[in-house]
């Protein structure tokens, strides 16, 4: 079964298949189609989990050992098999048709593919995998279908855009589906739940002091302290309001989040790294450098003082000023390993 990537949870929720292919090279859908299904995964109680990156001669029995071993605890396991050239080989594709032809009890395997090519679709182990599981299309979006996909994203925000407004941030973001996101998280922190029109979205999305916004992101990931405390000094002094840059560190430290998060379960981080888009795909060597110098500890201690900053800046926190906040936000991110700054 074939599904595009936006119908997953609607087929997770109806009962977890055992195999799971998610391909393409879309990076916001893969990465979600992934997210969605170790979630269900963990939820199911697949509590185990093993990944194997396939990258040039590679030891296809270490997978099926995996499969053939039972956990000492009687767990549930979460395999994934990444192949991101999208060619096993000849020894891989024989080993992926008798792995799907069966598959491990007790078993949900994932199995990622960046877009193949139609004669690699035609090929014997990708009908394999795809007769015995449900393939997850992770594609781009195209222009004309992108205004509803903006649209259905705004509506799990509370927001109902016009028609006009839709238009113009599908011609903004020009069918990159990661910026698309990062403006509809934006409109998310600037605006009241509720109708969006053409003239709430060009003011919000309008970059305010975009250098300077650009700079706390840059003095973030470097552990500049003084430089991210200028900054802010600056944009508060200039009068702007919180929530129109409050965005612009959320989106980094999400961003650092993902990637240590990523780490932690056992990805690699220059295959991480190579999901980056846009801005941050610039930035990589510096993303890079702060993703090994943070500790995990501490991108949380600055999530949930981002999230304190919102409530702040919304007069839901009576106690505390969001500027301060967010000052501290770049003092934590600062500090050495491990340690907070407060």
């Amino acid at each position: 079964m074939n599904i595009p990537a936006e119908c997953l949870p609607d087929q997770l929720a109806r009962g977890m298949a055992a195999l799971y292919v998610v391909v393409g090279d879309e990076p916001l859908a893969a990465q979600e189609a992934g997210d969605a299904i170790r979630a269900a995964a963990r939820a199911a109680g697949h509590s185990e989990r093993t990944v194997f990156t396939v990258q040039g001669r590679y030891n296809w029995q270490a997978i099926f050992a995996s499969g053939d071993n039972f956990s000492l605890f009687g767990e549930r396991r979460l395999t994934e098999i990444r192949i991101p050239s999208g060619k096993p080989g000849v020894d891989g594709a024989k080993a992926l048709e008798t792995y799907a032809a069966r598959l491990p009890a007790d078993t949900l395997t994932l199995v990622s593919l960046p877009a193949l090519d139609w004669k690699t679709m035609q090929s014997r182990w990708f009908a394999a995998l795809a007769s015995h599981g449900v393939v997850v299309e992770a594609k781009a979006v195209d222009r004309a279908a992108l205004p509803g996909w903006i649209e259905r994203r705004l509506a799990k925000q509370g927001l109902r855009a016009e028609r006009a407004a839709l238009e113009f941030l599908a011609d903004r973001v020009e069918g990159n589906l990661l910026a698309a996101q990062q403006e509809i998280d934006k409109l998310a922190l600037l605006l009241p739940p509720g109708a969006v029109t053409l003239a709430d979205v060009e003011h919000a999305v309008v970059d305010v002091s975009r250098l300077e916004a650009d700079a706390l992101q840059d003095a973030l990931y470097a552990g500049d302290g003084a430089r991210f405390a200028q900054v802010v000094a600056d944009l508060r002094d200039s009068g702007e309001a919180v929530p129109a840059i409050l965005w612009q560190v959320s989106s980094a430290v999400q961003l650092l989040l993902r990637l240590k998060l990523g780490i932690a379960q056992g990805e690699g981080l220059p295959g991480l790294m190579r999901t980056l888009w846009g801005r941050d795909k610039q930035r990589a060597p510096q993303i890079e450098r702060a993703v090994k110098r943070l500790g995990l500890a501490q991108i949380e201690a600055a999530l949930s003082d981002l999230a304190l900053i919102d409530r702040q800046a919304k007069g839901l926190e009576r106690v505390g000023d969001p500027w301060d906040t967010l000052l501290r936000v770049g003092m934590t991110l600062a500090a050495g390993p491990g340690n907070r700054t407060r």
